[in-house]
């Protein structure tokens, strides 16, 4: 993408990407000494970002991820593909099989992803990295008001995503079921108070012991009680510095928020729209 403000111009990378189609190609011509001459050509370009190569890769047969491996180190064979280690790079505790299947590599890729405590998504550098659950320190600012970049912001809570109940089914290494419950027995999100019971399933390949299976209920209930993500959709003056991952501080609005760039839509226009995922602490 190019940038022009007055006299200056500047290139900017938006990323690497697989081109999978030319919906048109247009060419512009004039007429010269009696001959038709082409000036210039314009060609439409559809294009996916790096993920959809892993997803068209299958596995050709049932892979397996030996227990105490590292979790990277698994993305980085699977994906034969650059692999940026920012955030603690997680062990394996169990042996975990793959599936032969359409879309397995990719399957396997993003469940390695949330192992380590996040999504896992190809960044505009071509290389894998992982954007944590949790949201950090911002790196970005965007300003509504007469001199901020920001034209408009919506936001929309949904508290149906706010679980006061985890029921865990497992399996241990002996394929024998484990089962663990943790709910929420005092205060306003108490199952037996007015918000009643929202139930949440989970269920790990990684989970093999009774204690795994307590601490990993206790661990999403905490996560779920603790804190509610909702969106704020923004819609700004283009920035390509902005990537999704990123966590920007939103100011000028009717409270400063801090959230996390989920979603980026692009369009021939000089505006983008943002997605940011907003953490809000319960009380």
């Amino acid at each position: 993408m190019t940038i022009r403000a007055g006299d200056f111009s500047e290139s900017v990378s938006l990323g690497t990407f697989r081109v999978v189609a030319v919906p048109f190609a247009l060419d512009s011509t004039t007429e010269r000494d009696g001959r038709t001459l082409v000036v210039g050509s314009r060609v439409g370009l559809k294009f996916e970002s790096l993920e959809s190569s892993i997803a068209r890769w299958g596995f050709r047969f049932p892979e397996q991820s030996e227990a105490g491996a590292s979790a990277f180190g698994e993305i980085r064979r699977f994906t034969s593909m650059p692999v940026e280690v920012d955030v603690d790079d997680v062990a394996l505790p169990a042996v975990k099989p793959w599936e032969a299947k359409q879309g397995g590599r990719l399957d396997a890729v993003l469940e390695l992803g949330r192992t380590l405590g996040g999504s896992a998504v190809v960044n505009s550098r071509g290389a894998w990295h992982i954007i944590p659950d949790a949201i950090g320190e911002p790196v970005a600012t965007l300003t509504l008001g007469e001199m901020g970049t920001v034209l408009d912001v919506a936001d929309e809570i949904d508290t149906d995503t706010v679980y006061n109940e985890v029921v865990g089914i497992f399996e241990d290494a002996a394929g024998k079921p484990l089962y663990a419950v943790e709910s929420v027995t005092a205060g306003p999100l108490s199952v037996d108070g007015a918000y009643e019971v929202n139930t949440r399933y989970y269920s790990s390949d990684l989970v093999k012991t009774q204690a795994q299976a307590n601490s990993a209920v206790k661990a999403v209930l905490d996560q779920s009680i603790g804190s509610q993500k909702y969106d704020v959709q923004i819609q700004c003056h283009m920035n390509p510095l902005l990537e999704i991952g990123d966590v920007a501080a939103l100011e000028g609005w009717r409270r400063p928020i801090v959230g996390q760039v989920r979603q980026i839509s692009l369009s021939d226009s000089p505006l983008m729209n943002v997605t940011l995922r907003v953490e809000r602490e319960l009380t």
